[in-house]
C-alpha cells in the first residue's frame, strides 16, 4: 500500500513551517500544502527555495484571512471587514458565488507559481472546495488546470465530474483525538487489508512550538506538538517498513 500523508497548513505561522521541514527530514510526509495569505507565508516560500521542503501544493483558503482579490470581486465570501467567513457560516451560505470562487482559486494558484512553487497538486483548507457552495467551482478549476487534488467526496460524496488523478482514498482520522500513534497504525493497518496495492492519503498538521500568534490562528494547537512526535519517530518509520507501506507523495499517483 501507498502513504500520502500531507501536512496541511504550509505557510500558517514559522512554528508550522519549520516542523513541516522536520517532518520532511524524517521521511514520513513527503507532500504538504501551502496557504497563500498567512503570515507565514513567505517564510514558507523561502524553506521552499532553499530545497528544505519538496512536492508542494496549493492549500487554497476560503475559510481563514483576507482574500488576494479585491474584496469586491469576492463579495459572497467576505464578511463586512474583508475576511473571510467563517467555515460555520460560508458552509451554510446558499448565495456563494461559483465565479467568485473560481476566480479567487486563480488567485491563490497564480500566487504560488509566482513564489516559485511547482505545484503538485491541490486541496482546501476547512474542506471548504469540496461542500456544495464551492465544489463546482473546485472541480471546475482542478479540470481546467490538470493536476491531482485530494478527493472531493469524503465530505459530500460523489466527485464524478472531476477528471484529475486522486488517491484511491482520503482519511480525516488522524486528528485532535485520533492523532495517535495506535489509532494511526490502526487506520493504516485497516486499509492495508482492504486496498493493498491503493493508495491512502492522510492528512497531519505539525507544529514545534505554540506560540501567540499560532493560537491567534487556529484553535488546533498542543495537538500539533503531538503530531510531529508522531510523524518524526522512528518507531512509526520502522513500523511503516516492517508493513510494507511506502510513503510517497502526489508526484507519484
Amino acid at each position: 500500500m501507498k502513504l500520502i500523508m500531507n501536512a496541511d497548513d504550509f505557510g500558517l505561522t514559522e512554528s508550522v513551517n519549520n516542523a513541516i521541514v522536520d517532518c520532511f527530514k524524517a521521511g514520513i510526509v513527503q507532500s504538504t500544502t501551502v496557504m497563500m495569505n498567512q503570515p507565514g507565508t513567505q517564510h514558507a516560500a523561502e524553506l521552499y527555495r532553499a530545497g528544505k521542503v519538496t512536492n508542494v501544493g496549493l492549500h487554497f483558503t476560503v475559510t481563514a484571512g483576507k482574500p488576494l482579490l479585491p474584496t469586491e470581486r469576492v463579495a459572497s465570501l467576505v464578511d463586512e471587514n474583508g475576511d473571510f467567513l467563517a467555515k460555520s457560516v460560508l458552509l451554510k451560505k446558499t448565495d456563494v458565488c461559483p465565479k467568485e470562487v473560481y476566480n479567487e482559486l486563480q488567485a491563490q494558484y497564480d500566487a504560488a507559481l509566482k513564489a516559485g512553487f511547482k505545484l503538485t497538486h491541490i486541496d482546501t483548507h476547512h474542506f471548504g472546495g469540496i461542500y456544495p457552495a464551492l465544489k463546482q467551482a473546485f472541480i471546475q478549476f482542478a479540470n481546467t488546470v490538470q493536476i491531482p487534488v485530494r478527493r472531493v467526496d469524503s465530505i459530500v460524496a460523489g466527485q464524478d465530474p472531476l477528471n484529475v488523478k486522486t488517491p484511491d482514498v482520503f482519511e480525516l482520522g488522524f486528528f485532535d483525538d485520533g492523532a495517535t500513534m495506535e489509532h494511526l497504525k490502526a487506520i493504516l493497518s485497516a486499509y492495508r487489508s482492504q486496498i493493498p496495492s491503493g493508495s491512502v492519503e492522510l492528512m497531519c498538521h505539525p507544529a514545534n512550538q505554540v506560540t501567540e500568534e499560532l493560537c491567534s490562528l487556529t484553535g488546533y494547537t498542543d495537538k500539533r506538538l503531538e503530531e510531529l512526535q508522531i510523524l518524526t519517530s522512528s518507531e512509526l518509520k520502522h513500523w511503516l517498513e516492517v508493513e510494507k507501506i511506502q510513503c510517497i507523495s502526489f508526484n507519484d499517483l
